[in-house]
């Protein structure tokens, strides 16, 4: 069984980069398997103050980062990072006087069934993006964490990572069972 992994989206707050700083400068785009720790200049970040934010949010061990990442505690860092292993980085950045790590999954997988799958068609007869991907599951019960090729940026997890999210009791995740259309 496999599981989409995202996080809750609402009620926890936000991290981003301040303002007048660039994804771009800080490789925090992009989210598509590429390793980034090699090049990493680890960001201070700084919680998002918006129209959807309120200030009752609370901090999550889980929370987004508006770069397109999920941003993880560390506690949460450190109750997944054994579990991920090597397929998936952990990018340290810094929040006032606490460090948080931004998820990046490195571990792609070719799973997509594309003649069982739901793509946007154009008007002029262009193939889009896939808007329902129908996944296979992986060969090895090895694999804890993943992306599929062609679905970026959801982000796959199996029942061994979901039972450690939910054992270590961490907030703000949204765990929801994948089911093929």
């Amino acid at each position: 069984m496999i599981y989409l992994l995202s996080v809750m989206p609402e009620g926890f707050k936000e991290l981003d980069l301040p303002d007048g700083q660039s994804y771009l400068d800080f490789n925090c785009i992009r989210w598509n398997g590429e390793p980034k720790l090699n090049q990493w200049k680890s960001p201070d970040v700084v919680w998002v103050e918006d129209e959807f934010t309120s200030s009752q949010d609370q901090e999550a061990d889980f929370t987004k980062f508006s770069g397109g990442a999920i941003a993880l505690s560390e506690k949460a860092y450190n109750a997944l990072k054994q579990a991920m292993g090597t397929q998936a980085e952990f990018l340290p950045v810094q929040n006032e006087n606490k460090r948080w790590y931004l998820l990046n999954v490195l571990n792609v997988q070719n799973l997509m069934d594309t003649s069982r799958s739901k793509f946007k068609i154009y008007e002029d007869g262009h193939i889009g993006p896939c808007t329902r991907a129908y996944i296979n599951s992986p060969d090895s019960s090895d694999i804890g964490i993943f992306l599929v090729k062609g679905y970026f940026p959801n982000i796959f997890i199996s029942s061994n990572v979901k039972d450690v999210i939910e054992k270590a009791g961490l907030s703000g995740s949204l765990i929801r069972q994948y089911i093929n259309p």
